[in-house]
């Protein structure tokens, strides 16, 4: 037999009735945050009229509902859209495959898994050069203790080959945008050396030599692997223009959000309407990979 003071079973009451009002109340706040993205979505969807009925980009523009604020991808929008998982699944690459890598930071974690995984040749670029001296250390020390055949390029890809000038203060890590000058004024910029994609892509696809004497044969590049905070949407456009997208097997890109990129979501569509004509998306979140 047991006997418990009434005034600590009023306790426990109180507790659980508190517990369960809160547990309500969260409830009432995910619903409405859900219905909240469901509103927006749908004014998104109808975003300058931008995006065709069949192009999902301006539905699933990276917002966050809860603070108010549009992001650069989704991986900071709290809507379980975040998929960079896939990028590593079911890779069609051997060590016979050519990886081209742009926008490696000053780690290039993305390519270090690849060459784990596959131990093929490897292209990287990155034309930050604070990030780049980085990068190439590192590098330098996978060749020598792991065997890595990697070259790391000081320059990106772009729409042409350009010199960009920025402040230093819009060096920002990871979410460095790096295809505009910036910094008006100012007089210590940082120049980033930009190359044209599509001669890169070609001079890659080229570099190995053939069987026959004095000749060399142009070898598709098995994956161009792209993470370059803004760099793809030009990028990308010049490759496809150029028609040099046909000779990449595997492409796979994580999409920015970037105000500084004019008719961004236009551009996305197209961009993605061009890849079906001649690539099969094998899976693709607007706004993350």
């Amino acid at each position: 037999m047991q006997f418990t003071s009434l005034s600590t079973a009023h306790v426990k009451l109180v507790s659980t009735a508190a517990i369960l009002c809160l547990t309500v109340l969260l409830l009432k706040s995910y619903w409405r945050i859900a219905r909240l993205e469901i509103q927006i979505s749908s004014l998104l969807c109808d975003l300058q009229g931008s995006c065709p009925a069949e192009c999902d980009v301006c539905c699933q523009l990276p917002y966050n509902a809860r603070t108010g604020e549009m992001m650069v991808h989704h991986l900071h929008t709290e809507r379980g859209l975040w998929n960079e998982e896939k990028r590593f699944v079911s890779l069609p690459l051997t060590k016979e495959s050519v990886v081209v890598y742009v926008g490696a930071n000053t780690e290039g974690r993305d390519g270090k898994t690849i060459m784990d995984m596959f131990g093929c040749t490897i292209h990287i670029y990155e034309p930050v050069p604070m990030f780049n001296v980085q990068l190439a250390k590192l590098w330098d020390g996978y060749r020598s203790k792991l065997g890595y055949n990697a070259t790391v390029h000081n320059y990106g890809l772009g729409s042409s080959t350009r010199t960009v000038l920025l402040s230093p203060e819009d060096i920002d890590g990871q979410s460095t945008f790096g295809m505009a000058n910036s910094g008006a004024g100012v007089s210590n910029k940082i120049p980033l050396q930009i190359r044209e994609a599509a001669t890169v892509l070609r001079e890659v696809g080229s570099s190995r030599l053939s069987p026959v004497p004095g000749t060399v044969t142009s070898m598709p590049v098995s994956l161009l692997h792209v993470n370059c905070e803004g760099c793809e949407w030009e990028m990308l456009e010049n490759i496809i223009q150029s028609g040099e997208h046909e000779h990449v097997r595997t492409i796979q890109f994580g999409s920015h959000y970037f105000t500084q990129v004019t008719n961004i979501t236009a551009r996305y569509c197209w961009i993605r309407s061009q890849l079906n004509k001649t690539h099969q998306m094998v899976y693709g979140q607007a706004w993350g990979w």
